[in-house]
């Protein structure tokens, strides 16, 4: 994992990278803006050519620190190397770009600093794709492969397994960090990662003159749709039996193999269209029932009354309204139209107001959530004056001397023994509040 040994290359880039991250502070402090603010704050955190940090923290080159816990014990916190956080940050620096530095107020070394952190960041991004000799082959998967999966059980992870007791998803990818992890807790690649990924990808191509992407990845979504071969672990009183929708889970498993439970989750479905839309693949098979089913759910407000019963692995925290709207305009998803403006009428709904007359939103993660909120409003053509109060409320809530915005939690994880564990970064946070303040100063 990581840099196992010296690459001047590796070495040299990022000394570049911390020199470039140096030049946007040289100068007056009060004459960066947030943005650059933000831009310098992501530079400094992301992960360099290191194998391990303090003997117990072990990451990669090109990740962002993020951790996990658990809700009842929350001073516990462990280090996690994933890509799917990146995905979105790289996605939220696409915007900083050189054409794009005037309309921003950013310089040029602005532009090649945001260049070199989504370097960064897809090379790690694609060290978590399945081997091609791999029965999945082509997917992504939210940890990397368990580097021993037949040793011998220990006694944590025996405790461990009676602790959470499930999901058993007959998995081989596992977390670095803690090294006791149950093996049979491990998880397959899935369809969050692998449509997250593959659209920052083809930013890293189309942006960064990275490596053309010809996978016809769009397969591996119909080989896994919700037609009644793969039994649901979510049989929530609303969904219809045999949605054909996108399961989560690319679980290949050798022939023979009995189904393995699966799930439908709202939020991966958007995940799939919005990837789909960015490669104008949205003929493949499942895309209609997906629309459909968002659109049913939002219709009857089951996002306001029964979110949990929508997506297992996202809080209530705008990230439904955000990553619905996302698809929809980013992906050219243009089905998701009755849903976007209802989520938009709720956001514009749901609006609180500081005693200075800032616009913002709190479900718990105030930045999170007006970052969330914002791009909402924009991606659903919104020419609302609730746009521009929110950007003052991020900037006024931005960290002066860091440049950061508070961390919160983007997503969860739920075992079959009733624990949960929380997802939060406060890199993602500031890369979400820095893509709400240019996509604001770009729609101006």
């Amino acid at each position: 994992m990581g840099c196992r040994r010296f690459d001047s290359f590796r070495f040299t880039s990022r000394l570049v990278l911390v020199a470039l991250a140096c030049l946007c502070v040289v100068g007056c402090e009060d004459e960066r803006t947030p943005i650059q603010r933000g831009l310098h704050y992501l530079a400094l955190q992301q992960v360099g050519c290191i194998e391990a940090s303090d003997d117990s923290i072990i990451d990669q080159e090109g990740n962002w620190p993020q951790f996990y816990w658990s809700p009842t014990y929350p001073e516990i916190r462990v280090r996690e190397v994933s890509p799917f956080m990146a995905a979105f940050i790289h996605h939220a620096l696409s915007l900083v770009v050189a054409d794009n530095a005037d309309a921003l107020g950013l310089r040029p070394q602005d532009a090649y600093l945001a260049h070199a952190m989504r370097r960064r960041a897809a090379d790690f991004m694609r060290r978590f794709e399945a081997r091609p000799e791999d029965l999945d082959a082509g997917t992504f998967g939210f940890w990397p492969y368990d580097p021993d999966p037949d040793a011998e059980e220990t006694f944590l992870e025996t405790l461990l397994m009676h602790m959470f007791e499930g999901p058993l998803l007959m998995g081989s990818r596992k977390p670095v960090d803690p090294p006791f992890y149950p093996h049979k807790l491990a998880v397959p690649s899935d369809a969050d990662d692998t449509a997250a990924i593959y659209a920052a990808l083809l930013d890293d191509e189309i942006i960064d003159n990275g490596p053309e992407v010809t996978a016809a990845f769009e397969r591996l979504f119909e080989d896994w749709r919700d037609t009644g071969d793969v039994p649901r672990r979510n049989n929530w009183d609303w969904l219809p039996p045999d949605t054909g929708a996108f399961l989560t889970w690319l679980n290949y498993q050798p022939p023979g193999t009995a189904p393995i439970p699966n799930d439908v989750d709202l939020l991966v479905n958007t995940s799939v269209l919005y990837a789909l839309g960015r490669y104008g693949r949205l003929d493949t098979p499942g895309v209609a029932e997906a629309i459909a089913l968002i659109n049913a759910a939002t219709e009857e407000g089951r996002h306001r009354t029964h979110h949990d019963t929508l997506t297992l692995y996202y809080p209530d925290n705008l990230a439904f309204h955000y990553l619905v709207s996302r698809a929809y305009h980013e992906g050219g998803v243009i089905g998701l139209r009755p849903s976007v403006e209802i989520l938009a009428d709720d956001i514009e709904a749901g609006v609180l107001e500081t005693e200075d007359g800032l616009a913002h939103w709190d479900l718990g993660a105030p930045h999170l959530n007006t970052a969330f909120a914002v791009l909402t409003l924009l991606n659903a053509g919104r020419d609302s004056p609730l746009i521009a109060r929110g950007v003052d409320y991020l900037v006024a809530e931005q960290d002066p001397l860091s440049g950061r915005w508070d961390e919160d939690v983007f997503f969860i994880g739920r075992l079959d023994g009733g624990q949960q564990a929380n997802w939060s970064s406060s890199a993602f946070t500031t890369a979400m509040a820095i893509e709400a303040l240019c996509r604001e100063r770009l729609a101006s």
